[in-house]
């Protein structure tokens, strides 16, 4: 068990990431502190029996500390909470596009950084988290991989491929909403009521992804299991051969790591 954690930023992320880690005890919440600028988010955080503090704070006293603040706050958060980081504490940032080469340079001290990528699932503790450890970081893989389990499936993966795993990761659940969303516009034009057609349209989602998860089977596998020959299922999916569809899709993925890639130019 983590003797100590701290976690910066009480938003989305930091907030899931935290009622994970409190039903699975994997930290004690008497253990944990967290600091917020938001004092609605500090009250929100008490009510889940944790301590709250300023930044400096939270750092003092944490072995473990999550950076779980957005990219444009992270230099600011760092000169606040550098001075009492030491060699004993791991320093975990959950920021998109802030590489842990430049979290190591603005700290400017041998400690172990973290880089983790979780994803919007992360609040149904159904998530995927991936990470990577900067020059320093490397031994903890257990450690992390205890601490983020709680929230989702967790994977070890190289710094280089990040912008990818922001494109599909990342920003995955956003495309999958996108076809519940199509699936439930369709219902409603076909004369399902709205209540009716998001639950068909969610269930559609959920069961798919069950049945992979559950049963091992490659999607081709399954995609072939409801495809008879001459039935509906191939009459539809013809049309996104038609329209090319894989293409498109691929099109959609390059284009959100492109701007994953800009997005970390600009943070330097």
């Amino acid at each position: 068990m983590v003797n100590k954690l701290g976690v910066i930023g009480f938003g989305n992320m930091g907030k899931a990431l935290i009622e994970g880690i409190i039903e699975k005890k994997v930290v004690k919440k008497n253990k944990i502190i967290v600091s917020d600028k938001d004092k609605k988010k500090l009250k929100n955080a008490e009510k889940l029996g944790v301590k709250t503090g300023k930044n400096r704070e939270v750092a003092e006293k944490s072995d473990i500390i999550i950076l779980a603040v957005k990219p444009d706050q992270i230099k600011y958060v760092l000169s606040e909470i550098k001075d009492v980081l030491n060699e004993k504490k791991i320093l975990i940032s959950i920021a998109a596009g802030i590489s842990t080469k430049k979290i190591e340079k603005t700290i400017e001290k041998k400690i172990p950084v973290i880089r983790v990528m979780p994803n919007l699932n992360v609040k149904v503790k159904e998530g995927i988290i991936f990470y990577c450890p900067g020059k320093y970081g490397k031994g903890f893989e257990r450690e992390i991989e205890k601490l983020f389990s709680p929230v989702g499936i967790v994977l070890k993966e190289k710094e280089n491929l990040f912008d990818t795993i922001t494109a599909i990761s990342g920003s995955g659940p956003g495309f999958i909403f996108y076809f519940a969303e199509q699936f439930k516009k369709v219902c409603m034009e076909k004369g399902f009521g709205r209540k009716k057609a998001n639950l068909i349209a969610s269930y559609l989602i959920y069961g798919s992804g069950k049945m992979m998860t559950e049963t091992k089977i490659e999607p081709e596998r399954l995609r072939e299991m409801v495809s008879s020959p001459g039935g509906t299922t191939l009459a539809g999916l013809s049309v996104f051969e038609k329209k090319n569809f894989p293409e498109i899709f691929r099109k959609v993925i390059e284009k959100a790591e492109e701007r994953s890639k800009q997005l970390r130019r600009e943070n330097g």
